[in-house]
């Protein structure tokens, strides 16, 4: 079985772009729509996706989607596109390498929030908070605050050397049961990540939108 190929259990359709990039995408959606967490500091999922509609491009030589492009409704009756592709020339092994291109814009009733560079330049871009109305009255609305100056644009953390990135080392000390460390992809992230990947797969077969499961 190639490793665009679905197993015969037939619970899974397709392997490619979605499942190897747009699940970090859909991570951090689903991770900064939280809320900031209950008076037990768990946080509270805010977006939780309900149905699914996608097409996809795959291509011709192995059958892995290469691009796609999804609407996902949730149930709260937020909603949200996606779009994303590997078309991109070159990548992130290539000479010169070449970065991905991330560009996030989330809208509410407190105002957007836009997040967008190259994930291998943090220099590139910024976590930018346009204002909307607050308890302060009409006079901040519209105007930009920079969330976390000090970052940068920091989308994925690639570094191989020495111990590793922050997200391994994140991990080694959930295990070792260290109480400070930062929890980027809990159990529930994950989740509303795949039920999202699975139904847009089911949607570009079908031709319909999708009912998420579980």
């Amino acid at each position: 079985t190639g490793w665009n190929e679905p197993d015969d259990s037939g619970e899974m359709l397709g392997n490619g772009f979605a499942w190897g990039q747009s699940s970090h995408l859909l991570a951090w959606i689903y991770h900064v729509t939280c809320s900031n967490g209950n008076e037990y500091g768990e946080q509270q999922q805010q977006l939780a996706p309900s149905r699914v509609y996608c097409a996809m491009t795959t291509s011709e030589k192995t059958g892995a989607d290469v691009s796609h492009a999804a609407t996902v409704i949730c149930e709260n009756g937020a909603t949200f596109s996606l779009s994303g592709t590997s078309l991109l020339p070159g990548n992130a092994h290539s000479d010169p390498p070449v970065a991905k291109r991330i560009k996030i814009k989330i809208f509410g009733t407190k105002g957007a929030l836009f997040f967008s560079g190259n994930d291998r330049d943090p220099s590139s871009g910024k976590l930018e908070w346009l204002r909307g109305d607050d308890d302060d009255g009409h006079e901040n609305v519209g105007t930009v605050e920079v969330q976390c100056p000090e970052l940068g644009f920091e989308f994925e953390d690639l570094d191989q050397d020495g111990i590793g990135p922050e997200s391994l080392q994140c991990f080694i000390d959930a295990c070792l049961r260290k109480d400070d460390y930062y929890v980027g992809a809990d159990s529930l992230v994950g989740l509303r990540s795949v039920q999202t990947i699975d139904a847009m797969y089911r949607s570009h077969v079908s031709g319909n939108c999708e009912n998420v499961k579980g």
